[in-house]
């Protein structure tokens, strides 16, 4: 999955899958927009392939987790 965070959402997927999505239709440098960010999978997907990020979710748990995800994968990318 890529991270132990994605299993404390409802509906964790790989970041495999997401990767597909953010390199097929978000450049280098754009903006990927996921309105149900749930775990921000996407998000740390676009992180860690040089895409800025914007999520939402109507859970305020999600978003916290979300934050979370985050700061994950940007350490990710700093240890790189």
């Amino acid at each position: 999955m890529g991270s132990k965070l994605a299993h404390q959402n409802e509906a964790p997927f790989p970041e495999s899958l997401a990767s597909r999505f953010v390199l097929s239709f978000c450049p280098p440098g754009g903006v990927c927009c996921d309105v149900f960010s749930g775990s921000a999978t996407t998000g740390a997907v676009a992180i860690m392939n040089g895409r800025k990020y914007l999520g939402c979710d109507i859970s305020l748990d999600q978003v916290e987790l979300g934050a979370f995800r985050m700061a994950e994968a940007e350490e990710r990318m700093a240890n790189k």
